[in-house]
């Protein structure tokens, strides 16, 4: 096999010496000389490859701080709108601490929830009592969870 590769090799050399060589146009040795001497005047290669990364990274630095400002937006305004509802919330119950102080003070006497079963709930009018005023400590029907 060897024999084969090697008569084929022999052939494939006498071609190639049998092709035209090939001769440089004239001044091509001048003209390569002139611009290897002109090159450090130029702006060296590695500096047009280092600006399209150099831009990429600004833009990339761009889109971050971007989107971290939109991030921080984002959370003002909903730190705002919880802000807001707590002060809905406080005027709220200022109201309603106002009603239930309103309706405490009336000179109606309380009604009181004694208890009761299933069947039955014993209520008791405190209006209706002798010397209710003298009764501090009881609870009214209406601030008792138990009242229907």
């Amino acid at each position: 096999m060897e024999d084969h590769r090697t008569r084929r090799t022999r052939q494939v050399m006498e071609l190639l010496r049998e092709l035209p060589s090939e001769h440089a146009r004239p001044g091509f040795t001048a003209r390569v000389l002139e611009q290897l001497d002109a090159e450090p005047q130029k702006a060296s290669r590695w500096s047009f490859r280092l600006a399209p990364a150099l831009a990429v990274a600004a833009l990339l630095a761009v889109a971050i701080s971007a989107g971290a400002l939109i991030e921080w937006q984002g959370r003002a305004r909903k730190h705002q709108e919880e802000v807001q509802a707590l002060q809905e919330l406080r005027a709220e119950h200022g109201r309603l601490e106002a009603e239930l102080h309103a309706i405490s003070a009336t000179s109606e006497p309380p009604v009181v929830y004694l208890g009761g079963d299933e069947q039955f709930d014993y209520v008791l009018d405190l209006g209706k009592v002798r010397d209710a005023e003298v009764v501090t400590s009881a609870t009214p029907a209406a601030y008792h969870i138990a009242t229907f």
